[in-house]
């Protein structure tokens, strides 16, 4: 059974992509109980958004595939050279950079961030 994207519990660890730089500014992903959890690094206090474990696999999938693509949990839009990711349950926007969303992106091509299958057994 897949949590409401809103409703899943506080992560466990944070990560970012292989592809981020050391200066800290990335996309960071973290498994909670329920879900998947992404913050920008350089920004923790503008919020978080969750993410059901279906909605997650669909997001990732999205991710791979090109911007401008909208899901269940979120909408992934551009604004100039930035890339907007908002939740459609809390309202909450995060803004990447060029470089932010560049190492996301090809982390994701990875596979790096393909937590949802393994996370249904690993996370309480």
């Amino acid at each position: 059974m897949n949590t409401p994207a809103h409703t899943a519990q506080a992560p466990t660890a944070w990560r970012k992509s292989s592809y981020s730089t050391g200066t800290g500014n990335c996309v960071e992903v973290a498994p909670a109980a329920g879900g998947v959890v992404i913050r920008h690094s350089k920004h923790p206090t503008a919020g978080t958004i969750t993410f059901g474990f279906a909605d997650w696999k669909s997001f990732i999938h999205e991710v791979q595939n090109g911007p401008n693509s909208t899901n269940s949990a979120v909408t992934v839009t551009r604004s100039g050279t930035d890339t907007l990711v908002r939740s459609l349950h809390t309202g909450v926007e995060l803004r990447f950079d060029q470089a932010e969303w560049s190492a996301f992106v090809a982390g994701a091509i990875d596979g790096e961030f393909d937590l949802a299958d393994r996370l249904t057994t690993t996370v309480n």
